[in-house]
């Protein structure tokens, strides 16, 4: 029972979350301009690139639907968190939060869901119409696939969004953290976002997959534009994997800090 208490509190979190979000959904618009304008851009240059003919195992079709489902997990699944750890830490603000009958990062977690399951309906909605008008249908693609796909996002964006409160959380110990966003984000960009692993030199490309930066944009997109079960069951346990690393990490971080508040006094 205690346990269902808890949940029906961070469920109430996330529900204020996603009525704000509609709320201030006009703010939506200025992105949505944005995720065109990046995805036409983008088709534009892969559509000079692919005169020449396929790459990396890609069609051009397949190469256009993997960036307007890398961007659109970027722009929907994204999150301030780390600017917001920040904030709470260096203000001291977090140490209000020790005594509220939420914990911090759950707390944190469900305030950031409910916007982000508004993103996804709004952005996945934009990123098929895009998709059809400009290059049409992704060829083999199956409404079986769905729910493969809908667990590969589930799982980018908490892999994601902890390695970012984690980083946040540095700042118990590091003065300024924003180099480590910084490269952290450089390498999700490089490793995945822009470019599929296929593309990278072997060295490299076999070094990104032990990684975890390609298992945020790399993996789910690679299982839209080219599902098959064997893909699946290769892909989500290291996504699994890599996000309960990701969730273990932000929980001791802020455990850690959070006893360096209580022994300081607060």
């Amino acid at each position: 029972m205690k346990l269902v208490r808890q949940l029906r509190k961070y469920a109430v979190i996330a529900r204020v979350s996603f009525s704000n979000a509609i709320a201030y959904r006009s703010a939506l618009f200025t992105r949505f301009a944005f995720y065109t304008l990046f995805i036409y851009i983008f088709m534009r240059l892969w559509g000079a690139i692919y005169r020449e003919g396929g790459v990396g195992g890609y069609s051009y079709v397949q190469i256009v639907w993997y960036l307007i489902m890398t961007e659109g997990i970027a722009f929907a699944c994204g999150s301030d968190v780390f600017g917001a750890m920040n904030a709470d830490v260096k203000s001291g603000s977090i140490a209000y939060q020790l005594g509220r009958p939420t914990h911090y990062v759950v707390m944190q977690l469900a305030s950031s869901l409910g916007q982000v399951i508004l993103n996804t309906m709004l952005f996945g909605a934009l990123a098929v119409t895009l998709g059809l008008m400009f290059v049409g249908p992704l060829p083999g693609f199956g409404i079986g696939a769905i729910p493969a796909l809908a667990l590969s996002i589930a799982l980018s964006f908490i892999q994601n969004y902890f390695t970012l409160m984690t980083l946040g959380l540095s700042s118990f110990v590091i003065e300024d953290n924003t180099a480590l966003y910084l490269i952290y984000q450089k390498l999700n960009f490089m490793l995945g976002m822009f470019l599929p692993v296929e593309f990278l030199p072997d060295a490299l490309r076999r070094a990104a997959l032990n990684m975890p930066f390609s298992y945020v944009y790399w993996a789910p997109a690679k299982l839209f534009v080219g599902y098959t079960p064997e893909l699946f069951r290769q892909l989500i346990p290291r996504q699994a994997g890599w996000a309960a690393l990701a969730g273990a990490l932000a929980f001791t971080a802020y455990g850690a800090g959070a006893r360096r508040i209580q022994a300081n006094g607060g």
